[in-house]
């Protein structure tokens, strides 16, 4: 339990590592903005939300690592055989199937606008080359 417990606190260091990122390039871009290197505007919803959840995640893992109970029901919750299969499911499925979406919306988008088509064209160029990366490395680690 103490193995599950260093790795929870290394995803507290992580999760802080990234909220911090998140709100440093909020800032920066928050401050391109007012001073007109930059047009328009940010996306501050993105980064505000992606700051709270990873706050929230990490006010949750940090009462895991105090309490007992809580610590057993989130490694159980986390090393859960089935819970493990139906992700993985779950994930593969998505995966074909975003790229599926992809190609689709490239060839409509290949009538209307071709920057369009090459951006969703790059894009799923992109996705296509982490699935299978992830594909190869788990083939190989397993």
């Amino acid at each position: 339990m103490e193995e599950f417990r260093k790795k929870l606190r290394t995803k507290i260091i992580l999760c802080r590592i990234l909220a911090a990122s998140l709100l440093i390039a909020l800032i920066v871009l928050q401050v391109l903005v007012h001073r007109g290197v930059l047009r328009g505007e940010t996306n501050m919803g993105f980064f505000v939300g992606g700051i709270t959840v990873l706050i929230m995640n990490i006010m949750r893992m940090k009462k895991a690592v105090k309490d007992d109970a809580a610590l057993k029901q989130w490694y159980v919750r986390n090393t859960d055989e089935r819970t493990i299969a139906v992700q993985q499911k779950a994930g593969n499925f998505t995966s074909l199937l975003t790229l599926f979406l992809l190609c689709i919306a490239a060839i409509a988008a290949s009538y209307i606008n071709n920057t369009v088509y090459w951006t969703l064209g790059a894009a799923m160029g992109v996705y296509l080359l982490v699935y299978l990366g992830a594909l190869a490395y788990y083939n190989k680690k397993m």
